[in-house]
């Protein structure tokens, strides 16, 4: 797609109509990023939390991957509320960035000691994790409804690329003084992030009272059983996936790395996340654009290839340890890069391979596979990392492991024989969705797109597992 064209996106999503999906960006950029695993691991490690223990940390959050299962039942319950629904879990999981900075607080009060400190962060993770996954996939589904296609594929990667600039943005100052500040006033320092978080957490509730009414989206009984029995290429498309995924389960977050085991401050950990994240806006822009005439099936391929790519970076570590911000960082940029791809390039191709409701059963067997392997990818990867210890020869195992996974990934996703994958094409399938939500009544247009969706763990998490 030629620059003027992108420019072109770039002004037509500037559009005063879409300024309430502005104000959504700027929320869920700040909450994402502000309460995410690049604050968290290396807050957890700072109150004495062993690594191995700070990978299992990042298996909480996959819990949401499985909980979409129920998503369609509990709209059948409350009577295709999606808005009510949508809000009322946002309330309570959007904010927690307060939870967050209330438990720092204690902590560097010491009225609460690590091991307490650490239950309760554990506890705050898994629960908030959950509900803002189903937060998200719950919007997925509200922009599919009150969308029409044409703006859906215009809004949304761009939503994410603002989404993600606006994290990495704050983070950056934030990494800058962290260090400082915590030589100053200790772990009280971590609570300026979360409170920061917690604020826009608020806010995001306020924009998502001001988003267009979705109507009455009720997934019909037979979508979520006989209907949604995978074709040829939609299994292909979810094996590859989840062979992915337990690539990326199996990847030890990259702060862990670079701080427990090259011995480098929180404050570099958290600049190397912004990097990946300012990375991963500009890919999130191209890709956008590219998806939109181009091939979700051959993006999605290459994405595991720059996968495996960031999985070697750090081997090079071992006979290069005088290098090692270097490799770091260019596996932070290129697990970046890879990750932006793929969720766009994954979700695109998922929605481009179902129709109407029964998108629903897809995405969330979709969702159940990759959360699974994700989570048996890292409880793998923890355990190896406990018996072993924080060694960089058991971290580097590790990352060899991912890379020869993604390949196995890439070989999986190859298609059977040539076909066309572009917008014609899978359009073909999507058209039968592409309805205004008064043509759609009764059903939910589930769009697995975007950002930090449950599927794979937020943003920063992407970053910090290097995807």
């Amino acid at each position: 797609m030629s620059p003027s064209s992108a420019v072109d996106g770039w002004r037509r999503f500037g559009d005063p109509r879409f300024r309430t999906y502005h104000y959504l960006a700027l929320a869920q950029g700040v909450v994402g990023v502000l309460a995410g695993f690049d604050v968290v691991i290396p807050w957890a490690l700072a109150m004495g939390c062993p690594p191995f223990a700070a990978v299992l940390l990042g298996v909480l959050p996959l819990a949401g991957g499985m909980a979409q299962l129920v998503v369609p039942r509990l709209l059948d319950r409350t009577g295709g509320n999606l808005r009510g629904l949508t809000i009322l879990i946002a309330a309570v999981g959007e904010p927690r960035g307060l939870y967050l900075a209330a438990l720092a607080a204690l902590y560097a009060a010491g009225w609460v000691s690590g091991p307490v400190a650490l239950v309760i962060l554990a506890v705050l993770i898994g629960v908030t994790s959950l509900l803002s996954s189903i937060t998200n996939a719950n919007l997925l589904s509200w922009h599919s409804a009150v969308l029409p296609d044409q703006d859906r594929r215009l809004v949304v990667p761009r939503l994410m690329a603002v989404s993600l600039a606006i994290g990495a943005l704050l983070l950056l100052p934030v990494a800058a003084l962290l260090d400082s500040l915590v030589h100053v006033v200790g772990t009280y320092a971590y609570a300026l992030p979360f409170i920061v978080s917690g604020a826009l957490g608020l806010a995001e509730i306020y924009v998502l009272l001001r988003l267009r009414h979705p109507g009455v989206v009720i997934v019909p009984p037979r979508d979520l059983t006989a209907e949604v029995e995978p074709a040829p290429e939609l299994d292909r498309f979810l094996r590859s996936t989840a062979i992915n995924a337990l690539g990326m389960g199996i990847t030890p977050a990259l702060s862990v790395l670079i701080i427990s085991v090259l011995g480098m401050s929180a404050g570099f950990s958290m600049m190397v996340g912004a990097v990946g994240t300012l990375t991963m806006v500009v890919a999130a822009a191209i890709y956008g654009d590219r998806l939109a005439r181009g091939s979700s099936s051959r993006m999605l391929r290459r994405s595991f290839a720059i996968r495996a790519a960031a999985m070697t970076a750090p081997l090079l570590v071992l006979p290069l340890p005088v290098l090692a911000p270097v490799f770091v960082m260019a596996t932070s940029m290129l697990g970046a890069i890879g990750f932006a791809g793929g969720q766009l390039a994954g979700n695109e191709r998922l929605f481009r391979l179902s129709s109407g409701p029964a998108v629903v059963g897809h995405y969330a067997r979709y969702l159940a596979r990759t959360s699974g392997a994700m989570t048996f990818g890292q409880l793998v990867g923890a355990g190896v990392i406990a018996v072993a210890g924080p060694v960089l020869p058991a971290f580097a195992g590790l990352y060899a492991a991912s890379a020869l996974i993604r390949v196995v990934a890439y070989r999986a996703g190859a298609e059977s024989r040539p076909t066309a994958d572009g917008p014609l094409a899978e359009g073909q399938v999507a058209a039968a969705v592409d309805a205004p939500p008064a043509q759609t009544a009764g059903v939910a247009l589930a769009e697995p797109v975007a950002q930090q969706a449950a599927a794979e763990p937020l943003a920063s998490a992407a970053v910090q597992s290097v995807n």
